[in-house]
C-alpha cells in the first residue's frame, strides 16, 4: 500500500535473538540496538566503536597501501626544504583537503602554495597547462587533494618536467589504471587492504598528516613540536560531511569530534563563515550540510573556488569577513542560477516523448550552468525518483553531472556507455562526464537500455526507510538521549526514523507565510504529542481527520525556544489504513 504521497514503506526487519543479544552484551535499550543493527553493526566491537567513537580506534595509516613511499617522500621534501604544491577539486571536499594540508605545513614551518584550477575554464582534475605553472614556479612536490586519480596523462607529463606527485583521491580508478605516481593513495585501489574504504578526500589528507606526523617524531621531533592534528578536525568533519561520504567507522569517529571542535573553533574563516550562515553555538551535521557546505560549494560551483580556500586559510579575521561575505553573495547568485537550471530541465522533460518509459533521464541545454547542473540533478532525483544526468552545452561540447537513486549505480552506468563519452568519473550516487553534443541522443538511448536491463517498476517508487515501530507513549527524552548517541548523522548513518500506527489527529493548524505547513497533536491510547509536517499542507486539506485514524512515520526532534525544550516529530509521510 502506497502512502498519500506514493511512497512505499520499508520497515527494516531485524532479528529479535540478535538484537536482544546485542543489547545485552552493550547494556543498551532494545530500541538502540535496533538503531545499530540497522546502521550495519554486527558484533560487540563494532557497537563500541560506534557508541564511543574513540581515537584509540582509528586504523594505523600505514595499512594503507603506498603510505610509507609517500611520507618518505614528504619527509624527504621537509629536510630538503623543497617547495611544495598542493592541488585539490573545487568543491567544498576538495577546498577542505588542501586546506588541511596546508594548515599542517604552516604548523611545521613548511612554506606551502596551493593551486585550485578554474572550473570552466581548465575543468575537474589535474591538466597539463597547470603542471608546467606549478613546475615553472619552482615545485618539486606536488600532491593532489581529492583528485588526480585519472591524471595518468598529467602525472606523466610532471615526470618529464621533475616534477613529483603524489596522489590521494577517494574516487574509483580509471580505465587506464593507476597513474605512474610517486605514491597513490585511495582505499578503492585494487590491492589496497586498509580496513576502512570509504574515507573523504579531506579524510586521505588528514591520515598522510598523521603517517608524516608519526614518521617525524620517530626520526626524533619532539612531541611538543609536532601538529596537533585535532584542532584541524573541524575541516575534516566540514569536507567530510559536505561531501555525502559514509558517517560509519573512520568517518563517524572523526567527524563527531570534528562536529565538537567545529563549534568552537577559532580559525578566522570558519568564525566567519558561521557567522554570515547565521549558525551560532553546537554545529550539527545539518547545519554543514544546509549552511556552511553550500556557501563554500558556491564557490567552486560558479569558477571563484579560490575565495573558499583563502577563507579556509585565512589567519585574520577582518580579511575572512570580508570573503565570507563574498561567498553570501555567490551562494545567493548559485541560487538564482540554480532554480533557472532546474525550470529548463523540467520544461525539457515536458517535452520528452514517451515521458513514463524513461528509466534515466537525460537532458542537454545550453542554458544549463556546468556549476549547478550536479545539485538540480539532486533536485530531479528527488521529484522523480530516476537517474538524472543533466548536461550543460558549450560549442558542441557537455559537460554532465549526474545523480542516482539507490538501485543504480550511475558510475558502472558510465562504464556501459564509454564509446559514447570523452571522459568519465564519480561514484555509485554521484558521478560526471564530458560528451560531444553529437553523441548525447546515443547516449541517452545506451544509458535507458542498461536502465531497463537493472531497473524495474517497482524500483522507481520513492521508499521511506523506517527503523523500527513506536507506541506514541514509548517517545521521550530518555528515547531522544539514546538516539544522540549515534550521532552525527548523514550518509549511511541517517537519522532515526520511526513508524506510529493507528493514530488520531487533533489540533490541526496550517502554519507559514504562506499555510503550506501543518502543525496538529498526534494522540495514540495514552500518548500523545505534537507533529510539525513541512509542505503536507495540501495532503492534509483533503483529509478528513475528524474521523480517520493513520499510520505516520517521523523522525524524533528536540525544539529549543526561549530556554525551553520539548520533543516533537517530524513528519516524513503519512498513510490511511
Amino acid at each position: 500500500m502506497l502512502s498519500f504521497l506514493k511512497k512505499k514503506w520499508c520497515l527494516a526487519e531485524v532479528p529479535p535473538e540478535k538484537t536482544l543479544a546485542l543489547a545485552k552484551e552493550l547494556d543498551i535499550p532494545y530500541t538502540l540496538a535496533v538503531l545499530l543493527i540497522n546502521r550495519g553493526v554486527a558484533t560487540t566491537e563494532e557497537g563500541q566503536t560506534f557508541l564511543n567513537a574513540d581515537f584509540s580506534l582509528l586504523h594505523d595509516p600505514f595499512l594503507m597501501a603506498g603510505m610509507d613511499r609517500a611520507v618518505e617522500r614528504v619527509v624527504r621534501a621537509i629536510e630538503n626544504e623543497e617547495s611544495i604544491t598542493v592541488f585539490c577539486d573545487y568543491d567544498v571536499d576538495g577546498v577542505t583537503s588542501a586546506a588541511f594540508l596546508t594548515h599542517f605545513f604552516r604548523d611545521l614551518n613548511i612554506p606551502v602554495s596551493a593551486y585550485l584550477p578554474e572550473r570552466q575554464a581548465e575543468g575537474y582534475g589535474l591538466n597539463e597547462d597547470a603542471i608546467r605553472k606549478i613546475r615553472e614556479q619552482g615545485s618539486t612536490l606536488m600532491i593532489t587533494a581529492d583528485c588526480g586519480i585519472t591524471g595518468v596523462k598529467e602525472v606523466a607529463l610532471a615526470n618529464e618536467l621533475g616534477l613529483d606527485v603524489i596522489v590521494t583521491d577517494h574516487h574509483q580508478v580509471g580505465e587506464e589504471g593507476l597513474p605512474n605516481a610517486v605514491a597513490v593513495l585511495n582505499p578503492h585501489r585494487d590491492e589496497c587492504n586498509y580496513p576502512f574504504r570509504f574515507l573523504s578526500g579531506v579524510g586521505l589528507a588528514f591520515k598522510l598528516a598523521i603517517g608524516i606526523r608519526n614518521r617525524l617524531h620517530s626520526a626524533g621531533m619532539k612531541k611538543e613540536d609536532l601538529p596537533n592534528l585535532k584542532r584541524h578536525l573541524d575541516l575534516f568533519a566540514l569536507g567530510t560531511i559536505a561531501d555525502v561520504a559514509p558517517l560509519t567507522g573512520e568517518n563517524h569517529i572523526l567527524t563527531r569530534h570534528g562536529l565538537d571542535v567545529l563549534s568552537t573553533s577559532a580559525k578566522p574563516g570558519l568564525v566567519a563563515l558561521k557567522e554570515v550562515a547565521g549558525i551560532v553555538g553546537n554545529v550539527d551535521a545539518r547545519s554543514v550540510g544546509f549552511g556552511l557546505g553550500p556557501r563554500l560549494n558556491a564557490a567552486g560551483r560558479l569558477g571563484k573556488a579560490d575565495n573558499g580556500l583563502h577563507l579556509l586559510t585565512a589567519t585574520d579575521l577582518p580579511a575572512a569577513k570580508a570573503l565570507a561575505n563574498e561567498l553570501e553573495k555567490t551562494n545567493r547568485e548559485r541560487k538564482e542560477i540554480q532554480a533557472e537550471t532546474f525550470q529548463e530541465a523540467e520544461s525539457l522533460l515536458l517535452n520528452e516523448r514517451d515521458r513514463e518509459n524513461i528509466r534515466v533521464i537525460v537532458l542537454a541545454s545550453e542554458i544549463f550552468h556546468p556549476g549547478v547542473i550536479g545539485i538540480a540533478a539532486s533536485k530531479m532525483v528527488e521529484k522523480y525518483h530516476r537517474p538524472t544526468v543533466l548536461i550543460a552545452l558549450e560549442e558542441g561540447v557537455g559537460k554532465g553531472s549526474g545523480r542516482s537513486i539507490p538501485k543504480f549505480n550511475l558510475f558502472k552506468a558510465f562504464t556501459n556507455c564509454t564509446k559514447y563519452l570523452a571522459q568519465f568519473g564519480g561514484h555509485a550516487y554521484a558521478a560526471g562526464l564530458t560528451i560531444e553534443d553529437n553523441n548525447i541522443d546515443l547516449f541517452r538511448d545506451a544509458i535507458n537500455k542498461v536502465g531497463h536491463q537493472y531497473l524495474k517498476e517497482e524500483d522507481l517508487i520513492p521508499e521511506v526507510r523506517i527503523d523500527t515501530t513506536l507506541e506514541l507513549s514509548q517517545v521521550d527524552f530518555e528515547l531522544y538521549r539514546n538516539i544522540s548517541l549515534l550521532e552525527p548523522f548523514g550518509a549511511e548513518n541517517p537519522m532515526p526514523s520511526f513508524q506510529s500506527n493507528k493514530i488520531k489527529v487533533k489540533e490541526l493548524k496550517f502554519i507559514g507565510k504562506e499555510k503550506n505547513h501543518v502543525r496538529f497533536k498526534a494522540i495514540q491510547g495514552d500518548g500523545q504529542i505534537e507533529v510539525v509536517a513541512f509542505n503536507f499542507a495540501e495532503i492534509f486539506q483533503s483529509l478528513d481527520t475528524t474521523r480517520e485514524v493513520y499510520d505516520i512515520s517521523y523522525e524524533l526532534h528536540l525544539n529549543s525556544w526561549n530556554g525551553r525544550e520539548k520533543l516533537e516529530l517530524r513528519l516524513l509521510d503519512i498513510r490511511g489504513l
